[in-house]
């Protein structure tokens, strides 16, 4: 979310918007898989989160 949120911010500013052709595909690709793992890293918590309160330990 917020790398959606900083391309948008870079669309709109008009220098940031021209320096953003010269993008490669590798740098492409390895902004796109940091956000994949962020996502997959906030599944993982979500899911830990989610077990967690379904299944509390109770102790004595």
């Amino acid at each position: 979310m917020l790398t959606a949120a900083a391309m948008t911010t870079s669309m709109m500013v008009p220098e940031i918007a021209q320096a953003a052709d010269g993008v490669t595909p590798s740098l492409k690709n390895f902004l796109l898989s940091i956000a994949a793992g962020g996502v997959v890293l906030v599944a993982i918590i979500g899911a830990i989160i989610g077990v967690s309160n379904f299944d509390p330990v109770k102790r004595s």
